[in-house]
């Protein structure tokens, strides 16, 4: 074997290519997105005849999203107002954003790939909503009266428990079997606590997370998502969407009483929880 096939060979070895640059690196960027399917408005500003459409998104993260456009229209540092998620039932809850087109990429079928990013005065506001632990805590602080939980839960027998185990530490529960109905409670009410599953049958538990957090009313509403399929890229989504905490289903209704505590802790119980707070020591997965 040759001196140069052997130093090939070794630097290869080392993670190296041979004229000696580090092989390429995931873009980190990537990683920090989620991959969820929500509706987008997009409305393009400032051209005399501004196109407007409702999009799927591909992938989101707290500074901006990539959606699939059906038509052509758009280019790099366009100007857009973005709703995202977008429900035609939750027109209350919808939340407009300045955001500028960073790529566009054309793709089978005529339709195209838009990245964009929120503009900087928007994009830190969220971060400081959603994230954990945050300086000025995460729910402000509660009377008995507002120490409502909202949940999604389809499963009576599911519901029943939950119901009786929160009642128990005080707090007034509201359950409905739909996202529907719980977008419908959300016009009226800042709950506490705010649970879903992610697979919601009308509405993913990461839609209902994006809609809160993106939401000014109720962007400090603590969010507990819940996931039968157990998956990791269930877990990943739901922390980098806001949620405090995502919990495999069946869930061991003790485990959900104290995450529910930890976040909101109920009128019964303050003396021994202090003042609200989200704890920055919660597992994500639980």
């Amino acid at each position: 074997m040759s001196s140069t096939t052997s130093s090939v060979e070794e630097t290869a070895k080392a993670g190296e290519s041979p004229s000696g640059l580090k092989p390429p690196q995931p873009d980190r960027r990537r990683r920090r997105r989620a991959k969820i399917s929500a509706q987008v408005h997009v409305q393009v500003i400032g051209t005399p005849e501004p196109l407007e459409e409702i999009c799927m998104s591909v992938d989101v993260s707290r500074d901006g999203l990539l959606f699939t456009a059906r038509r052509a229209g758009y280019w790099k540092g366009q100007q857009l107002d973005v709703t995202f998620p977008y429900s035609t039932a939750a027109a209350a809850l919808n939340t407009s954003q300045r955001a500028s087109i960073v790529r566009v990429t054309e793709q089978a079928g005529g339709k195209f790939q838009v990245a964009v990013e929120f503009h900087a005065a928007q994009k830190n506001e969220q971060k400081n909503s959603t994230s954990l632990g945050a300086a000025n805590g995460a729910v402000p602080a509660m009377s008995k009266e507002q120490a409502v939980v909202l949940a999604v839960e389809p499963d009576t027998r599911t519901a029943e428990t939950m119901r009786n185990m929160l009642q128990q530490d005080g707090y007034t529960v509201v359950i409905v079997p739909t996202a529907q109905e719980a977008l419908e409670v959300l016009r009226t009410t800042v709950p506490a606590v705010f649970i879903a599953e992610v697979e919601t049958a009308d509405m993913s538990g990461h839609d209902l997370c994006l809609i809160i957090k993106r939401n000014e009313r109720l962007q400090r509403v603590p969010v507990i998502l819940l996931t039968r399929s157990g998956q990791p890229a269930d877990y990943s989504a739901s922390h980098q969407l806001g949620a405090v905490v995502c919990m495999a289903k069946p869930f061991q209704p003790e485990r959900l009483q104290h995450v529910v505590r930890l976040v909101a802790p109920p009128p019964s119980m303050r003396s021994a929880y202090g003042a609200p707070r989200v704890s920055s020591g919660i597992e994500r997965t639980i």
